[in-house]
């Protein structure tokens, strides 16, 4: 996504039009990629009044909070984009897990064991990396997390802006954040952008979004993986 001229042209055109004052992220990991492309794409003179960008592992969102420092209204949270258990189940349930085989032009990280691939990407992603647990990250954890559902919890509060969210978050549960938007944020106004459209993150939102008429797309790219697209 990063390095798309397309989307970068179009996201300044849509930005200048509708003037976003907040910004919803999911999946920060170091700030180098989607957060700082999306964030350079805010003219100088005005940026965004609040741009939240959540990711669940600790190290990286420390790495994050380093680099994205000259931006002064990135706010990245360390916390759970969703509940830690609904997490789990999703992947656990997912259909298209189960019968990957018949949809071989979607990306999948493993072929041969999904669910236990995607179930231990957020035993980890979800703060169980099994290493020693330091005095910096126990500190942290009691002045700086910012506990679970935190995609839910911000779209509540970012429900009448008519914000920009950009979903890029953990490959497993890209789905389910999706629809944790849609029912969020039902009959609201807000402009969404997907990474990896290709990927089983976020194929199966893209393809929703092409078939719900309350969206209007406006810009994709299967090459580079990504859609951008208005609700309401």
């Amino acid at each position: 996504m990063h390095d798309d001229v397309e989307l970068r042209e179009l996201l300044q055109s849509v930005i200048r039009a509708q003037k976003f004052t907040h910004v919803l992220e999911s999946g920060t990991y170091l700030g180098l990629g989607s957060t700082r492309f999306v964030a350079e794409s805010f003219p100088v003179e005005s940026p965004p009044k609040e741009f939240v960008t959540l990711e669940t592992n600790w190290r990286s969102w420390r790495r994050a909070k380093v680099n994205l420092a000259r931006f002064p209204f990135i706010h990245p949270v360390w916390g759970l984009t969703v509940k830690r258990q609904e997490a789990v189940d999703f992947v656990r349930q997912d259909k298209f897990l189960k019968n990957h085989q018949a949809h071989e032009n979607i990306f999948i990280d493993d072929i041969n064991d999904p669910v236990s691939f995607y179930t231990n990407e957020l035993a980890g992603r979800l703060g169980h990396t099994g290493a020693k647990v330091g005095w910096r990250e126990k500190l942290d954890r009691l002045f700086q997390w910012g506990g679970e559902d935190l995609l839910r919890r911000k779209l509540i509060q970012f429900s009448d802006k008519a914000p920009l969210v950009i979903l890029d978050s953990a490959g497993g549960i890209g789905f389910l954040e999706f629809t944790i938007l849609l029912q969020t944020m039902a009959g609201k106004p807000y402009t969404v952008l997907l990474d990896d459209i290709h990927h089983i993150k976020h194929f199966r939102s893209a393809e929703h979004i092409r078939n719900d008429r309350s969206f209007n797309v406006l810009g994709t790219n299967l090459i580079h993986g990504w859609l951008l697209a208005q609700h309401g």
